[in-house]
């Protein structure tokens, strides 16, 4: 039996991005379920899920990726496109009731899913971390300040918070970014697991 079970070896230590990944992985374990029980319903109701939610969760990672100028970018967008071209191949064939397409699908998500979690999308999320982290000090370097100590002041700036969905205040401290609507490190400040 297929593994779709998300775990720590999964993670790729930013929050957003994890958390689009669990659920990638609660879906294919759904349509798993689907397929295994022969209900063709909730085969269907699965794979549109599983397709839109990957397209959305794609279309996320490129726009980071643009955005923190990832160099390897291109690569990274191959394996999206190679994900989008399987879907779209077997898609029609699941939906038809084929179990063999289903099968072929199944197999394929169980090994992409890992292998791209695990390596590709680990990669950028470490040059994610890295140039939050750079841009945090420039920033900081920009106030004029040093880092900020207990009793000195906090430079602060407004960013998108991806816990709170919002455009929110953060201080920036030695440790990193720090939301200070939901008290929760943004992506850059929690980790330096890379």
């Amino acid at each position: 039996m297929r593994h779709f079970q998300w775990s720590e070896e999964n993670e790729v230590f930013l929050t957003q991005i994890d958390a689009e990944h669990r659920d990638l992985f609660r879906i294919a374990d759904g349509l798993q379920q689907a397929v295994a029980n022969k209900n063709a319903a909730g085969v269907n109701a699965q794979l549109h899920a599983f397709i839109a939610h990957a397209e959305e969760h794609f279309s996320h990672e490129e726009w980071l990726m643009q955005s923190v100028k990832y160099p390897s970018y291109g690569w990274h967008l191959q394996q999206h496109n190679t994900a989008r071209r399987r879907l779209k191949l077997l898609a029609p064939l699941v939906a038809s009731d084929e179990s063999e397409a289903a099968e072929l699908l199944l197999d394929f998500l169980e090994g992409w899913l890992r292998d791209h979690t695990s390596v590709t999308d680990r990669m950028m999320a470490a040059h994610v971390r890295n140039y939050e982290r750079a841009n945090s000090t420039i920033a900081v370097e920009r106030w004029g300040t040093p880092l900020p100590t207990e009793t000195g002041p906090v430079p602060r700036t407004v960013r998108f918070c991806k816990a709170c969905n919002d455009h929110t205040s953060h201080e920036i401290r030695s440790s990193g970014l720090v939301c200070l609507r939901c008290v929760e490190r943004s992506v850059s400040a929690d980790l330096d697991r890379d």
